[in-house]
């Protein structure tokens, strides 16, 4: 998906790293591959695939004419969690990158194999003010950034603009309320006599969580878990009461499709928006590339929708990261300093934009003329980035920083519970307690690691 954020963390990890820890780190190899060269070379190991993984490809070869001194050599290594998991297999030898994007924030920082980048912007003086403070601030903890967001996304609204039209339904509010979408997918099945499911909202924990979010609610205690270990999940709440009130709302309505859970849901919900089945669905910007392929009809994306009566606090952006290793060279990890420093200009970032659909994490990239260009012929594509400019930055919006793998299962669990028509307050208090004796089960067997993790 788009945004793995917690690993299967933690007794696993421990055991690979008790074994990794007695290999040698060598540099044979890489000194050979600097000896042919003549420059110092870079590894970076990526999950980026298909038209992104060319477009990175690309920015990297640009690094690379544009100095002598560094060689950064890309490598796709797969999904997320296998790239994860063979970064943690051959941690301390000659094999693991320089450079690691990953999403898995707790996991990465548990481990601890790495120099956070607040550490070089500070010795470089380097202005992160340049970035949008509300995607900073979901990879920092206490205040210190640890990795340098790269490919970042955010939730929006999509709706089919043809089916709104053809209804006679009015089209979407920038930033719509929850009795807003309620009334567009309501109307929107009683006119097309049930031949169109107004809306839905995939059984996918991080959704519901962005929905807390624009509540100005967090979902585990310390700030979102941002300034301490969490010692508690916040579940059954004013915020997730409200959310999936709505959702049995529509449900009761008859407007609202359930595509269960599993690998399939999201490719089934997708399938149906596509087929001009499902009037407005909730997912990750990055998914308006697929959209863009592949619709045969007219779009539209909107701000996250928000609770009645409750002003919109903005959403958590999602996405992954470029991590430096702590264990090569300093001049290796200056490289790749140098290389993230280049990658993440306002140049390359509106190209990342315009040829991904991530969002250019430079501010500055919005105003360049190739995303001007971009914006201008679909305005759409904006919209993320005005999302994040009328978003607050708080430990809401920051996202949950949480070292157990659990959350996503109880809650996920809640909610076809509740899509069932359970009681949501009982199913949401089940969630919160299971997740809670994980947390307790967790901050016991590891306090040494989670205590350097915010001490870093």
């Amino acid at each position: 998906m788009f945004w793995h954020r917690w690993g299967q963390l933690i007794a696993a990890t421990l055991a690979v790293l008790a074994v990794v820890s007695g290999i040698a780190f060598t540099t044979t190899a890489r000194s050979a591959a600097q000896a042919s060269s003549g420059r110092i070379v870079i590894s970076f190991w990526h999950s980026m695939n298909g038209p992104n993984g060319q477009l990175l490809d690309k920015i990297v070869d640009n690094f690379n004419q544009s100095q002598t001194k560094y060689k950064v050599v890309s490598q796709y290594e797969g999904s997320y969690g296998l790239a994860e998991s063979k970064y943690i297999n051959t941690l301390h030898t000659n094999v693991t990158p320089t450079i690691m994007q990953q999403s898995d924030i707790p996991t990465m920082t548990a481990v601890g194999d790495y120099v956070p980048i607040q550490q070089f912007a500070d010795a470089d003086h380097y202005d992160l003010n340049q970035f949008y403070p509300g995607i900073l601030s979901g990879f920092k903890l206490k205040g210190k950034l640890q990795s340098m967001p790269f490919n970042a996304s955010s939730s929006v609204m999509y709706y089919n603009k043809d089916l709104f039209k053809k209804y006679g339904v009015k089209p979407l509010s920038k930033s719509p309320s929850y009795s807003e979408i309620r009334a567009a997918a309501k109307a929107l099945t009683e006119k097309s006599k049930g031949a169109v499911k107004g809306a839905t909202l995939q059984i996918y924990p991080w959704l519901p969580e962005q929905l807390a979010a624009n509540q100005n609610a967090v979902v585990v205690n310390k700030d979102n878990g941002r300034t301490a270990a969490a010692t508690s999940a916040e579940l059954n709440t004013p915020a997730m009461q409200r959310t999936f009130a709505w959702v049995q709302n529509m449900i009761k309505d008859g407007s609202f499709q359930n595509y269960g859970t599993g690998s399939s849901a999201s490719a089934n919900q997708m399938a149906g928006f596509l087929a001009g089945k499902i009037g407005i669905f909730m997912q990750s910007s990055a998914a308006a590339g697929t959209i863009a392929k592949g619709a045969k009809f007219k779009w539209g994306e909107t701000f996250t929708a928000h609770a009645d009566g409750v002003p919109a606090n903005g959403v958590a952006a999602g996405g992954a990261s470029l991590w430096i290793s702590k264990d090569k060279s300093k001049a290796e990890q200056q490289g790749a300093w140098e290389f993230i420093k280049y990658a993440m200009e306002a140049k390359q970032q509106a190209a990342w934009q315009i040829g991904t659909g991530y969002i250019a994490v430079n501010k500055a990239s919005v105003k360049t003329a190739a995303l001007q260009a971009a914006i201008k012929k679909n305005p759409d594509i904006n919209v993320p980035i005005e999302q994040l400019q009328a978003g607050k930055v708080n430990a809401a919006t920051a996202g949950p920083f949480l070292v157990n793998s659990q959350m996503d299962q109880y809650l996920g669990t809640a909610m076809q519970q509740i899509y069932g028509g359970k009681d949501i307050k009982q199913s949401l208090q089940e969630a919160q307690n299971e997740v809670n004796k994980g947390i307790r089960d967790t901050n016991k067997n590891n306090a040494a690691i989670l205590k350097s993790v915010f001490t870093k």
